[in-house]
């Protein structure tokens, strides 16, 4: 496929989702993709099929579960892609701070002399936005919170399906790794996680493991 075609796909928001989200979960499933992007199956298909034309993803088995994941060409473009979007957060978070800086100071004129307790107060609600603005913790969350969205449908469909443990192990073990990918996402990050993000994640952990144990 020409780079003129490529450049058409990743100019639309499916195609580029889609992408970002099997990076994000390393391996997953084309039903998966299809509701995390809200498209349905055969659309996402099509995208997929342009993807693995472009080179940026392979299909694997395990059985007969049928796996997409990136190639090393499709992980490159996943990291433009992010460095684009965090472009963007970082200046979303730029305008943020200033604009609250700009009304720090026309309050400060209007209001001197208020006590200290309404400056902590001020002090707290700022670390708050700053840490909801923040693209790293913001987009480690929203990850930990997919993968365990997605670990909670696949064992209420294995249960609805009377699955065998085995089978419920087989379907649920390789998010395992997803687990342990996301944790040394932590561990190896440059600025600080919130203790939400680890907690979430622990969570999730603890949920997986009960599944597999069941």
């Amino acid at each position: 496929m020409s780079d003129e075609n490529a450049e058409k796909l990743f100019l639309q928001e499916k195609p580029t989702l889609a992408l970002l989200f099997i990076g994000s979960m390393g391996k997953t499933y084309a039903s998966v993709i299809s509701k995390e992007i809200d498209s349905t199956f055969a659309h996402t298909t099509r995208i997929l099929a342009k993807m693995e034309q472009c080179g940026l993803i392979r299909f694997t088995f395990e059985g007969r579960i049928k796996f997409v994941e990136l190639t090393e060409y499709g992980k490159e473009v996943e990291a433009a892609l992010k460095d684009f979007r965090d472009i963007i957060a970082k200046e979303l978070l730029i305008e943020t701070m200033e604009k609250e800086k700009s009304g720090r100071n026309a309050a400060e004129e209007g209001i001197e002399g208020e006590g200290e307790n309404t400056q902590e107060e001020d002090e707290k609600e700022k670390l708050k936005k700053a840490e909801e603005l923040d693209p790293l913790n913001a987009e480690m969350l929203e990850k930990i919170k997919k993968l365990r969205s997605k670990i909670e449908s696949i064992h209420e469909g294995a249960l609805e399906h009377r699955d065998s443990r085995d089978t419920i192990s087989r379907k649920l073990g390789p998010y395992s790794r997803d687990i342990k990918k996301l944790q040394n996402q932590i561990d190896m990050a440059e600025s600080p996680i919130s203790e939400a993000v680890v907690s979430a994640l622990k969570d999730s952990e603890r949920l997986l493991e009960s599944y597999l144990k069941s």
